[in-house]
């Protein structure tokens, strides 16, 4: 039986997104008798078939539907006291609409994004503009801003614009640590025959991956460039790479780039929505992406996975390497500076592929799903009423 007194929307860009990233926090409010109502812009890649029971009793609107929704039952009795929480930077702005206005609002940063990151002039211009928007909208009516590491949580206190006694963290969206963990992965590679009968994982076959969008921010171009200058050196002319991409992605890629690929024996291949597969034959995980993200979520899943990460220094990578997980930052943009490390961790991969035991615990209790939501439902239990 569900709660009578509170309802909880969760507005996102992506239907894709609160399904993926937000069943725990789904979950954990049935598990409270909370009613939660999914909000979203677009489907976005397809969804999948998780958790469909519990889906299928949760209300999910187009945006658009939603209006329509709203004032069907403008004149309805509906006394439960609503939260919204809203996700990226179109459901924060239209969350100010009047439609919302007997919701106590919360925003949820999951990274200051490209806007925020790229040098671009029109993206600098933007930058301007959206920091004047959210300073007006955060002073009110929002009652909560959440950011998901402390880099963002200083760069809003610095730009003055949210008030400190606002600002909360979280651990990122949550990962589920039964599924991503060194035991998880060993059976995977023995399975797949990665793994001997030695222990000893069988590197030749294995590759060096790139898991990501293919764009300008993410890095995608300079890893094609650490590739090629890789390549060339006769040491390393036998290193596999992988790219991962979504299905949209790859069907957009050029002619030229797709023939560069095949020449160089780079393996093209489609995200799928369970990657434990990518992850359990890849030797290493490159991650050169400017993007100003909240907390990578490929850098999570590999981290507890104790997959080795070459990165360059980004926002939400920091504290995951504070915390212990294995491979190299650079604070090098080059495509140089990525290739340095990639050698570094290839020459040296005995330091590089054991997750002790203890750095896991650290991050699943950090990061897990559990932490994630009980954050959220901490401060959301402040307003909930007895």
């Amino acid at each position: 039986m569900q709660d009578s007194k509170h309802k909880v929307i969760l507005f996102a860009n992506t239907l894709w997104f609160l399904h993926n990233f937000k069943l725990p926090l789904i979950e954990e409010l049935n598990n409270k008798k909370i009613e939660v109502l999914l909000i979203y812009l677009r489907l976005g890649p397809p969804v999948g078939n998780k958790n469909k029971f519990l889906l299928n009793k949760v209300k999910q609107y187009n945006f658009v539907n939603y209006i329509f929704f709203y004032i069907k039952n403008f004149f309805s009795k509906d006394q439960k006291k609503t939260f919204l929480f809203s996700f990226t930077i179109g459901p924060i702005i239209l969350s100010i609409l009047p439609i919302f206005n007997n919701s106590i609002r919360f925003a949820t940063l999951e990274g200051l994004g490209r806007i925020f990151s790229s040098r671009i002039l029109l993206f600098r211009i933007l930058k301007r503009i959206l920091e004047i928007v959210y300073r007006i909208i955060f002073l009110n009516p929002y009652k909560g801003i959440f950011v998901l590491n402390y880099a963002d949580y200083a760069y809003l206190l610095e730009k003055k614009i949210v008030q400190i006694s606002k600002i909360n963290i979280i651990p990122g969206t949550g990962i589920d640590s039964r599924i991503f963990n060194p035991d998880n992965l060993k059976k995977k590679r023995i399975n797949l025959g990665i793994l001997n009968k030695k222990n000893q994982l069988q590197l030749d076959d294995m590759y060096i991956t790139y898991i990501g969008r293919i764009s300008v921010d993410k890095g995608f171009y300079r890893f094609i460039a650490a590739i090629n200058y890789l390549l060339s050196d006769p040491i390393y002319s036998n290193l596999k790479f992988r790219i991962v991409s979504p299905k949209s992605d790859i069907k957009n890629i050029d002619t030229d780039l797709k023939e560069f690929l095949l020449d160089k024996n780079i393996v093209l291949e489609e995200y799928v929505i369970e990657p434990i597969n990518y992850y359990a034959t890849s030797k290493l995980i490159v991650i050169p992406s400017t993007y100003g993200e909240g907390l990578s979520r490929v850098a999570l899943e590999s981290g507890l996975l104790g997959i080795p990460i070459v990165a360059i220094v980004n926002r939400g990578l920091s504290s995951l390497f504070i915390d212990g997980i294995l491979g190299e930052t650079t604070m090098e943009i080059e495509p140089y500076g990525i290739s340095k490390l990639i050698k570094q961790v290839i020459n040296n991969y005995s330091s590089y592929s054991h997750l002790p035991k203890e750095v896991f615990l650290n991050l699943s209790s950090k990061y897990d799903n559990k932490a994630s939501s009980e954050s959220v439902i901490s401060v959301l239990s402040t307003y909930l009423d007895p």
